[in-house]
């Protein structure tokens, strides 16, 4: 209910409220309205998208100022899917917390060979528990544009850190992750970084409605913008029966960003070159009606693009112009 203002009282109240604006103004913590409703702009601004499907499904890539999670079990692509999305973004600086202690020399090379990230606009940084990683994740939001927060759960709070095993540890890891997404949250949104947390999901036996259960409690759906669940499955050489590549299976858990709540789809990964850009398009195409599937044949606007899969996404490689085209297509279908 407004406050009414008596005869002599507006000047006191607009002064109260000059007040109020000169204070907070300085500290950047007043949300300005717009001049015009007609001037809002809907649009998220979102890092560069490497992969087709995620335009379709989620509306983009992560978001700036945004949480996003990759949940997943062991070696299932969640790394993986960061470090892709960080790589096709080549102007833009990365922090990566290694909670799981993997990073090794040999990294460097992983990280260029499959997802064209240069050693020196990578930062490093490994906490030693959950309360320091959020320092850490605070203090990278200042200097990187994208930050990767790699194993959630792998981190244990500080009281459980400098506790004996024997003692027991209530509640612990649950205040500690809630504290953990309090803290971080402003400073992430202030700071425009893009925040991607990888997560493990572990068998929730016994519960048929919900099969997976992961880290976090209730802390990690409420403050996430985008939730993934992450699955995969193995793609043999039909020739020689080795695998050579998974397919990722994607279930969007949550989507603050485009609803799109309880989508699937699927990502493919080639063991020999990350994922797989071309079949993704050719995937969504032919599923979307911009190339004709006959057979093992593909056509395009009436031309043979390819027999078979693999002949079809080289040409798509070997011709940008005509793979711009399709994917622009295929845009318009979403």
């Amino acid at each position: 209910m407004a406050k009414k203002l008596i005869k002599g009282e507006e000047e006191v109240a607009m002064s109260a409220l000059d007040k109020m604006y000169a204070k907070y103004n300085k500290t950047e913590q007043i949300f300005k309205a717009p001049e015009s409703l007609e001037d809002i702009d809907t649009s998220v601004e979102r890092l560069k998208n490497p992969l087709l499907s995620l335009d379709r499904y989620l509306g983009g890539a992560p978001a700036y100022g945004k949480i996003t999670t990759y949940s997943a079990f062991a070696s299932c692509g969640k790394t993986s899917l960061a470090l892709a999305i960080a790589g096709a973004n080549k102007d833009k600086v990365i922090g990566f917390c290694d909670n799981e202690f993997n990073w090794s020399d040999s990294s460097y090379l992983w990280i260029d060979k499959y997802f064209g990230i240069e050693k020196e606009r990578i930062h490093i940084l490994q906490p030693t528990y959950l309360e320091e990683g959020a320092e850490m994740v605070e203090d990278l939001c200042e200097v990187a544009d994208i930050v990767i927060f790699d194993g959630f759960d792998s981190l244990a709070p500080k009281g459980e850190y400098q506790a004996t095993m024997e003692e027991q540890q209530m509640g612990l890891q649950a205040r500690a992750y809630k504290k953990f997404f309090r803290r971080s949250m402003g400073k992430i949104y202030k700071s425009k970084a893009a925040l991607i947390i990888t997560n493990h999901l572990y068998e929730n036996i016994g519960n048929v409605f919900e099969p997976f259960k992961e880290p976090g409690g209730r802390s990690i759906h409420d403050f996430a913008s985008q939730k993934l669940y992450l699955t995969r499955s193995n793609v043999k050489d039909t020739k020689t029966g080795k695998t050579v590549g998974q397919e990722v299976n994607v279930t969007v858990n949550k989507d603050k960003l485009s609803g799109n709540r309880g989508a699937k789809f699927t990502l493919p990964y080639d063991n020999r070159s990350g994922f797989d850009v071309e079949l993704d398009i050719l995937n969504n195409a032919v599923e979307l009606g911009i190339v004709k599937q006959s057979g093992a044949f593909f056509n395009y606007d009436g031309t043979n693009i390819g027999q078979g899969k693999d002949k079809a996404k080289l040409t798509l490689k070997d011709n940008p112009e005509l793979c711009l085209e399709i994917v622009t297509l295929c845009k318009e279908k979403f």
